[in-house]
């Protein structure tokens, strides 16, 4: 890393310096931030003992600032400094701030008049919500802002980012409907609907990187390809089942979960209906079922997981821990992949189940949706199986299915295996889509807070607080704001 300069920033009424660290790699520019705040001996986010840490609202305010100030001032590769002109892609609530400031700090001293904010939504349920702030002196806005970034007793960074930024983006198309409804949208749905209306608002499904493929990957026993899927499924099933200590069994439907192992997760619905799984009751399908269960998380679920173990010995793997080379593993050698999940932004396990080959139950939810063709479509179409409701008796419904073609109409089991593996997944087609948005972004108007809107309008015609395409108006707007820009369309977002 190089060292190319530092900036003072207000957080919390002091100033604060921070230094930028420069890499260029792969034809990226990398630059990172540094201040002793930044640095923790645990997560990124939250201590080892999953408390987040007291200062987080003073670390990303400190960071969107840093971030607004990088373009205005660093001179990278021998290069002159980047200038104004710039999209800011802000991934979360840890950068909420930045469209925020954009529109509060920046713009109204006519900086970034051309650039423009996109906010990425990756899960609507984390909001960065703090109690008890004194808004305009901690981040040093005006009023105004500090009501479009407060909700109740608290500010909330994620509502002030969808008020405020340029476009929203989600993960995926079908949670981008879901958080505009009070079920999906933690109290934040009229906001995302508002950015919906305006035509702001998208979905993209997200990418998967490309060490996701059975065709290289080098953590499971026998690599293959779309050709010869059968004879390596067969090889990587068995080293699997030796590997977590299963019974070596080729006609036991092989099913799989990685997960966090939590409420949302759906682990208590799994773990309901695993003895009947197990129980062979002359059906052809339960008691001729392995299953593996692998994730970190609440206690309840870890210890019931090593309980269905006990019970079921070389049957039932519960894994609790995460390793990614078992992971890459499960994918080859299942035969089934089960993602219950009450909700689910986007999700990544079932794509790449999918190009393994191993079949996904999903939930009918979120990106799980976009991402997984029911059966219902035919076996010609279908890449796996939709659990339309979570609750026991359906979720036992969908296993029974799945479980019951693989042993006994393997021709079909086969035929979506095909698809599931046809699927693309990977990230080129997810930046083409990003690219598009970025392009509308870019051409669109930029949001503009009621610091610009004049009280009254000259032609004493218009009502104020309603968005205006009247002349008088954009000339009072024009003086305020300076010369006219592209972005300057008359507009009031209050």
């Amino acid at each position: 890393l190089t060292y190319v300069a530092e900036a003072k920033v207000m957080v919390s009424g002091r100033e604060e310096a921070v230094k930028y660290w420069h890499k260029h790699e792969g034809g990226c520019d990398y630059v990172f931030v540094e201040h002793p705040s930044i640095e923790k001996d645990g997560g990124l986010y939250n201590s080892d003992d999953g408390r987040e840490y007291p200062d987080n609202l003073f670390r990303f305010t400190l960071l969107s600032l840093a971030a607004l100030e990088a373009p205005l001032i660093l001179k990278l590769n021998g290069k002159e400094v980047y200038g104004q002109k710039c999209l800011f892609l802000a991934n979360d609530w840890q950068a909420g701030l930045v469209p925020l400031y954009l529109c509060y700090k920046y713009r109204p001293n006519n900086c970034y008049v051309e650039s423009r904010v996109v906010y990425v939504v990756h899960n609507l349920g984390y909001q960065g919500q703090y109690p008890h702030i004194k808004a305009c002196h901690f981040f040093g806005i005006p009023e105004l802002a500090a009501a479009d970034i407060g909700l109740g007793d608290s500010v909330n960074l994620c509502k002030g980012a969808l008020v405020c930024a340029d476009r929203v983006i989600t993960v995926s198309p079908n949670y981008t409907k879901e958080v505009q409804t009070a079920a999906g949208g933690f109290k934040l749905e009229s906001f995302v609907k508002a950015k919906g209306d305006a035509l702001r608002l998208g979905g993209i499904l997200n990418g998967i990187d490309d060490c996701w493929n059975p065709e290289i990957d080098k953590n499971i026993e026998k690599r293959y390809s779309i050709e010869n899927f059968e004879t390596g499924k067969r090889f990587n099933k068995a080293a699997l089942q030796k590997t977590v200590g299963l019974q070596v069994d080729e006609r036991a439907v092989l099913v799989g979960f990685v997960g966090r192992l939590t409420w949302q997760k759906g682990v208590d619905v799994m773990v309901a209906i695993l003895d009947w799984l197990m129980k062979d009751e002359g059906n052809g399908v339960t008691g001729h079922v392995q299953l593996i269960m692998m994730g970190n998380g609440e206690k309840q679920h870890a210890d019931a997981l090593k309980g269905a173990e006990g019970r079921h010995p070389g049957r039932v793997c519960g894994y609790v821990g995460f390793d990614p080379k078992v992971e890459h593993q499960m994918m080859a050698g299942c035969d089934l992949f089960l993602m219950p999940s009450r909700y689910e932004p986007c999700g990544l396990p079932q794509m790449y189940s999918q190009r393994y080959g191993t079949l996904p139950i999903v939930t009918a939810t979120g990106g799980l949706v976009d991402s997984v063709k029911d059966v219902a479509l035919g076996c010609d179409k279908a890449t796996g199986f939709h659990i339309s409701v979570l609750e026991e008796g359906k979720l036992k419904e969908v296993i029974y299915r799945a479980c019951a073609l693989c042993l006994q109409a393997p021709a079909d089991f086969k035929k979506m295996i095909v698809n599931a593996m046809s699927e693309d997944f990977y990230w080129p087609q997810a930046m083409d889509e990003y690219e598009k948005s970025i392009d509308q972004t870019v051409s669109d108007p930029a949001i503009i807070r009621s610091w610009l809107a004049p009280r009254a309008c000259a032609c004493g015609g218009c009502v104020p607080g309603a968005a205006k395409r009247c002349p008088a108006w954009a000339a009072q707007i024009r003086s305020i704001a300076g010369p006219a820009r592209s972005w300057l369309h008359a507009y009031e977002v209050c």
